[in-house]
């Protein structure tokens, strides 16, 4: 395609492609960004570690970091926050001795900071944790309880749903109860991708999982509820190869791979893990909640989630997810990932599976382009542009590492 054309057509797509999501109630046109307690002072959700001071000071951090202003603005609390049981009313209430200030009160703290505030609940009859009351025959009690709250984000997992129900019924009914209360907010379905809900998941909220919880591993191929290969990393990159992202993600309807585990442990998320980690979930257009603790970051985290260029790629108007275009047939044998650009640039991701270092590199003609054509390439995570490649170009890749770079036909 020349130039001309290729506009044309991006400009097409950019008006028509909104519109094949109904679930746009004007919050979602991009991935949601932010933290999530589920591993910060917590190992994913063992030791049950969740208070009113926890929350307030993630959303200090993000402010203190500066990670506020490059997006990252929701505060997420998982299964970690309601009482036992409902108040007598049958409201949900949030634990006494862990917040007791209430939800409102936090929720003013954390909206006094630019931000929004998010929290956990099931389509079933308990939560998946620790058996808190889910909001199964609650739908609209509890939308109305939390838009009251100032709630601006609603995950709502999938455990003791009753036998014979419905997931999409569930899922619908609950984001019409959400939304009849008159309060945007952005709504997770968490039924880890079981009962075809790629196919269904943007009608009903802005972000649907689609497999199995994931853990702070590269390689972990233990099965959980829900689809997929397994719960590390690398497993969950092969699943999303097989379901094929550009199919559907879409504005105001987001793939969710599950939460970002950045350097959660020096041995289980190593540096390059993590960096590949947060590529992959870019290239995706996948959200960006970081479940681990960015407090007091490192400087190497820091790098990974608070790269503007990796992350404009995420925040990309055509919000065209990457496919997978090459496995082990690529130079080095590695994986590529590839996604157009809203400038007619691309994004392209080397991934080196192996553990050693590779060369690795990519034709061209592998991201769609001729052989023929000479190009600019641009490394993301360096910032830094490497020149000018004709025909194609080759890069030493660490183990477990992702070498992200966007680029640019010369003219």
């Amino acid at each position: 395609d020349n130039p001309p054309s290729k506009m044309i057509k991006y400009l097409v797509w950019l008006l028509l492609f909104p519109f094949f999501s109904c679930y746009n109630n004007g919050v979602g046109r991009f991935p949601p960004m932010g933290v999530n307690t589920w591993c910060t002072d917590d190992i994913c959700g063992l030791i049950d570690e969740c208070t009113e001071d926890l929350v307030k000071s993630m959303a200090d951090g993000l402010v203190e970091t500066g990670m506020d202003k490059l997006g990252y603005k929701y505060v997420n609390m998982d299964d970690c926050w309601a009482d036992k049981e409902r108040n007598a009313t049958g409201h949900m209430q949030p634990n006494p001795k862990r917040f007791p200030n209430g939800m409102r009160a936090l929720a003013d703290y954390i909206h006094s900071k630019g931000l929004f505030f998010g929290l956990y609940t099931c389509v079933g009859t308990h939560t998946c944790k620790h058996g808190r009351p889910g909001s199964f025959g609650h739908y609209d009690l509890d939308a109305k309880t939390f838009a009251d709250w100032g709630m601006d984000f609603i995950k709502a997992d999938n455990c003791a749903v009753p036998h014979g129900e419905d997931d999409k019924k569930l899922y619908m009914n609950f984001s019409r109860a959400l939304n009849a209360t008159g309060r945007t907010m952005v709504f997770s379905l968490c039924n880890w991708g079981d009962e075809d809900v790629v196919q269904w998941g943007h009608e009903a909220g802005q972000m649907f999982r689609i497999q199995m919880d994931h853990l702070p591993f590269w390689y972990l191929p233990t099965h959980a509820a829900g689809k997929g290969y397994g719960q590390g990393v690398i497993e969950i990159i092969e699943y999303m190869a097989y379901l094929g992202p550009s199919r559907y993600a879409r504005p105001y309807g987001w793939m969710d791979p599950d939460f970002l585990e950045t350097m959660f442990d020096p041995i289980t998320m190593t540096f390059h893990e993590s960096r590949t980690e947060y590529s992959l979930w870019t290239m995706w257009s996948a959200p960006l909640l970081v479940a681990t603790d960015v407090r007091h970051p490192s400087k190497e985290k820091l790098s990974i989630v608070a790269n503007p260029e990796v992350i404009a790629i995420n925040r990309d108007p055509l919000s065209q997810a990457a496919d997978r275009v090459a496995n082990k047939s690529a130079i080095g044998g590695g994986q590529i990932w590839s996604r157009d650009l809203a400038n007619g640039d691309k994004a392209v991701a080397l991934l080196n599976a192996k553990d050693k270092q590779v060369t690795m590199g990519v034709f061209w003609k592998t991201i769609g382009w001729a052989n023929s054509d000479c190009v600019k390439v641009r490394s993301l995570w360096e910032r830094k542009d490497l020149g000018t490649f004709c025909s194609n170009f080759t890069v030493p890749v660490e183990s477990h590492d992702t070498f992200l770079m966007r680029v640019t036909k010369a003219k």
